[in-house]
C-alpha cells in the first residue's frame, strides 16, 4: 500500500519576468526649446585715420531666445550620434557710448534677431540618459545702430561657429517613441564683420564704418517628439 508520504510532487517552476527593454535613442525628432541668451560685442572703426580704434570698446548683450528643433540620430551600443538644426527668435541687444576721438555723444548698438545652428552631436547613453557634445556652423540676423540726433542702421547677417555640451532624458516612452528632455549650453563666435560702408554723414556728424565683433552663449532647455526607428538595444533583467 503506498503512503502519502510516497507520493511524488509535482515541481512547479514560476514564470520568467518578463526583461525590460533598455531605451533606444535611434530616431528622429522634433521639439522646441528656450532660455537666456548673452555675449559681447565690440565696434571698432575700418576706415579713415583713426582706423583700428575702438569705437565702443567691449560692452554685453543680453536676452531672451526661443524656437523649434529637428533632429536625428543613431545608437550603436552605449554611443550615440546625430545631428540637429534648430531656428531661434531672440531680442539679444546691447549698447554703448562712443570714446574719444569719435562723436560725443553718439551710442552705438549691436542686435540679434534671429539664430540658426546646424550642428553634429556625439553621446554616450545609460539607458534612459544622454549626455552629448555638439558643434557646427551657426547664423545670425543682426542690427547695428548707431545715433547721434539721427538713427542709421545696418542689417547684415552673419555666419560663424558654434560648440556646447548637453544632457538629455526620456521622461515618457510609448508605442510610437518618446517625450525627452534637455539642457544644453551652446557658445557661438561670428568673428568680426564690417557695418556701415561707405560712412554716413549726418548733422551730428559722419558715422564711421566699423568692424563689429559678436560672440553668443547660450543656456537652453527644450522638449522633443522622439520617433522609433525599430527595437530596443537590449535587453535588461
Amino acid at each position: 500500500m503506498a503512503f502519502a508520504a510516497d507520493l511524488s510532487v509535482p515541481n512547479y517552476t514560476k514564470a520568467p519576468v518578463p526583461a525590460a527593454q533598455a531605451f533606444n535613442w535611434t530616431g528622429c525628432y522634433v521639439g522646441a526649446e528656450g532660455g537666456g541668451n548673452w555675449g559681447r560685442s565690440e565696434q571698432i572703426a575700418a576706415t579713415g585715420p583713426t582706423a583700428g580704434t575702438s569705437i565702443t570698446g567691449g560692452f554685453d548683450l543680453s536676452g531672451g531666445i526661443a524656437g523649434g528643433t529637428v533632429g536625428c540620430n543613431y545608437q550603436m551600443s552605449s554611443f550615440v550620434v546625430g545631428i540637429e538644426n534648430d531656428y531661434s527668435w531672440t531680442n539679444k541687444k546691447g549698447s554703448a557710448p562712443d570714446q574719444p576721438p569719435f562723436n560725443a555723444g553718439a551710442t552705438s548698438s549691436t542686435s540679434e534677431n534671429w539664430i540658426d545652428t546646424l550642428r553634429g552631436r556625439v553621446g554616450y547613453s545609460w539607458d534612459r540618459y544622454l549626455l552629448y557634445v555638439t558643434g557646427g556652423g551657426a547664423w545670425a540676423g543682426t542690427d547695428v545702430n548707431v545715433t547721434r540726433l539721427v538713427s542709421v542702421t545696418d542689417s547684415q547677417t552673419r555666419t560663424g561657429w558654434v560648440a556646447g555640451v548637453g544632457g538629455e532624458w526620456a521622461a515618457w516612452t510609448g508605442p510610437w517613441g518618446a517625450l525627452t528632455l534637455k539642457l544644453e549650453y551652446l557658445h557661438a563666435d561670428f568673428g568680426s564683420q564690417q557695418y556701415i560702408n561707405p560712412p554716413v554723414v549726418n548733422p551730428g556728424g559722419t558715422i564711421d564704418t566699423r568692424n563689429v565683433k559678436l560672440t553668443d552663449d547660450m543656456v537652453r532647455v527644450g522638449a522633443n517628439l522622439k520617433f522609433n526607428w525599430g527595437g530596443p538595444v537590449v535587453a535588461k533583467y
